[in-house]
């Protein structure tokens, strides 16, 4: 009965972590689509011809416009946050890239382990650490300390795991995920559904390692062993994950309310994306004028955004005082 319950767990675990990983795309493909058409729609309607650093200079010093066209605060709009998504999900992906560089090349790498699948790489490290890296062809790394604190059962068991999330490429399906979650800001349910689908990976990989072991008592003794340290890259302990090794079904853990939200922001979105398309033909906005309409802006927010980051280091300081 106690098998039973836990395949069925393990079934779950696999379609929710295919399910999460499919809405975390989904969400952000069409969001993403949205913004490259708002992108799209503003470069068409702007005039580009003619221009010259004087009339932009010119039009950031005529910050009173004597009108506002509609046509203009959409493309203004549009255009910033395309640009907006355009850099955070560069720097995300820039940041990511250099840290899994930078940790690559901070362990040791002494040969292949006897005994464990084909491209598991071997480090020279006393602490238990095993991880996958890699994008296109991901590797299994074990350190000498889990090979020797783990028993032969214990190993394969966190082998299978990682050899499931190289399999699975989750390296790569983590970094499209991450870079989705910070390139959209407007749309917190990204960050939501990126931790959830983590957690959901963890436990189909653990479905993988209980397949090769037959059973839960390797792995579960490995979560333990593993758990005392909290070094990166390792394989940690969860109470979700135990949870799961004794049986129960993985949760969604999605408010339907987020859910809803995040599909309104893309609705409204797409809706200001139809309207600046209509309201501004190709040519229709003046660069200028835009640049003008942009520093008037900017001159009205930044007393704003000062003065809530002056109140906020307050408060900081007043707190660290107080310690």
């Amino acid at each position: 009965m106690q098998s039973a319950r836990s395949a069925c767990a393990a079934s779950l675990a696999v379609r929710s972590a295919r399910s999460f990983y499919r809405l975390n795309v989904g969400v952000g493909a069409v969001a993403l689509l949205a913004v490259a058409v708002g992108l799209g729609v503003s470069l068409r309607a702007i005039d580009f011809s003619g221009l010259s650093l004087a009339d932009v200079a010119a039009a950031c010093r005529r910050v009173l416009l004597p009108g506002v066209s509609v046509a203009g605060v959409l493309v203004l709009l549009l255009a910033s946050v395309s640009l907006a998504v355009l850099g955070l999900g560069v720097r995300s992906l820039v940041r990511q890239l250099r840290t899994r560089r930078d940790f690559v090349r901070g362990v040791r790498v002494i040969g292949s382990p006897v005994g464990c699948p084909h491209g598991t790489l071997l480090i020279e490290d006393p602490r238990p650490q095993a991880f996958c890296t890699g994008y296109l062809r991901p590797r299994v790394y074990v350190s000498t300390g889990t090979l020797e604190l783990l028993d032969e059962a214990e190993a394969g068991a966190v082998l299978a795991h990682e050899e499931h999330h190289a399999f699975r490429r989750d390296p790569l399906r983590m970094l499209l995920v991450e870079v989705l979650g910070d390139a959209l800001f407007f749309l917190p349910i990204m960050r939501r559904l990126r931790e959830r689908y983590r957690t959901l990976a963890e436990l189909a990989a653990d479905e993988a390692a209980l397949g090769a072991a037959g059973e839960a008592a390797p792995l579960a003794s490995a979560l333990l062993t593993f758990g005392q340290t909290s070094q990166p890259g390792v394989v940690g302990i969860a109470p979700e994950r135990v949870d799961h090794l004794l049986g129960e079904r993985p949760r969604w853990e999605l408010p339907v309310s987020v859910l809803v939200g995040a599909l309104v922001t893309i609705a409204v979105l797409i809706l200001f994306v139809a309207s600046a398309a209509k309201a501004a033909g190709p040519g229709h906005v003046s660069l200028p004028v835009l640049t003008a309409q942009a520093c008037m802006v900017v001159m009205t927010a930044f007393p704003i955004v000062f003065g809530a980051g002056l109140l906020l280091l307050t408060k900081r300081m007043v707190g660290v005082a107080g310690r």
